[in-house]
């Protein structure tokens, strides 16, 4: 039979695959973002994606932290909003990873309101602060930027392998 397929001719409901090799992706077009569910398992889903998008893009130095760092960024969310949505950001640009986490926890009015609530969060991010710092990154919290308002939570890790601080 004469067909414009090459050989062997496989069924026309058939998708093609594609190919399990190839070169490996620019580190620089990394983006990567999801919008989670509030929920305890949000942070399991997130260390999956974070971890496949690193090992997609060959940024396997980089797997062990910002795995951890994503994974303790939407637990405090989640802590901090239990019942919205969490939305997670995750782009390489200028040699470093930059992980940003939303929540849909409001910014109080009150000053010591405002206060207890982001001694709060900080208190909540110990862990994740530390990892940060040991890995030479930087990282902070502040109101969003996006028009539902909420929090904005982000660590940005230079493009180095972890080192534990006794190692």
């Amino acid at each position: 039979m004469l067909t414009p397929y090459p050989q062997p001719y496989t069924s026309p409901s058939a998708c093609p695959g594609a190919p399990d090799s190839g070169p490996v992706p620019d580190a620089a077009e990394l983006s990567c973002s999801m919008t989670l569910p509030a929920s305890p398992r949000s942070a399991g889903i997130a260390r999956q994606a974070v971890r496949a998008a690193l090992r997609a893009y060959a940024l396997e130095p980089l797997e062990p932290t910002a795995v951890q760092a994503a994974s303790e960024l939407l637990g405090s969310a989640w802590r901090m909003d239990p019942y919205g949505e969490l939305y997670l950001s995750v782009r390489y640009r200028d040699d470093a990873l930059r992980v940003i986490v939303y929540d849909g926890h409001p910014a109080h009015a009150h000053p010591r309101l405002a206060a207890l609530c982001e001694a709060r969060r900080r208190s909540t991010l110990r862990v994740f602060s530390a990892l940060v710092c040991d890995h030479g990154g930087d990282w902070g919290l502040g109101p969003s930027r996006e028009p539902g308002g909420g929090t904005r939570t982000w660590a940005t890790l230079p493009n180095r392998p972890y080192r534990p601080p006794n190692g």
